[in-house]
Parts: structure tokens; sequence; C-alpha cells
């Protein structure tokens, strides 16, 4: 007799916790804001209500920034993050995540 396994929705397995940073932000900023929250990852907020979130991954500074040898205080954020951020619902099966 096979058990069915529970459901885990994306709700379950999400962080809650996370930095949000503004886009005219310097990448020297974000690295200092993802080190306070112990993270590789930001979220870059809005600038009005139409528009979309962002992201910015400790790869894209790595690869746009550092890799390139631009200067983290020269460089922002809106320039090296990824828009839009894709979501989920929360409630989600996560097998389709």
């Amino acid at each position: 007799m096979s058990h069915a396994s529970p459901r885990v929705s994306v709700r379950d397995v999400m962080k809650t916790e996370f930095g949000l940073i503004e886009g005219s932000a310097t990448i020297y900023q974000a690295l200092l804001m993802m080190k306070k929250y112990r993270t590789s990852m930001l979220v870059v907020d809005k600038r009005h209500e139409n528009d979309e979130y962002g992201l910015l991954l400790i790869s894209d500074i790595s690869r746009q920034v550092l890799a390139l040898d631009r200067s983290p205080k020269r460089v922002n954020v809106y320039e090296v993050m990824t828009k839009p951020a894709v979501y989920v619902d929360p409630e989600m099966d996560i097998r389709y995540c």
C-alpha cells in the first residue's frame, strides 16, 4: 500500500526575511546589506505603484561588476539587477515551483 506524500506548498519552504534595496543604491551599499542579512540575494524595490520588483544576486555582482573591474561604489543596483522578479503564489505546490 502506497502512502501519499504530504502536500508541501511554497509557503512551507520560502524565505520570509529578505533585504529590500532601492535601485539607485550602489553595489557597495548592496554588498553591505547582503553581509548584514547573510544572504546572496536582495529584492530591489519598485520605483512606483505600477513598477515591478527586481532581484540582485551576488552572481550578478561577480559577473557584471567585480569580473569587469568596475568600482562597486560607482555602479548602481539598477545597472546590474534582474527585472522583473518572477514570483509565485505561496500556496502553490512546491512541485510546480
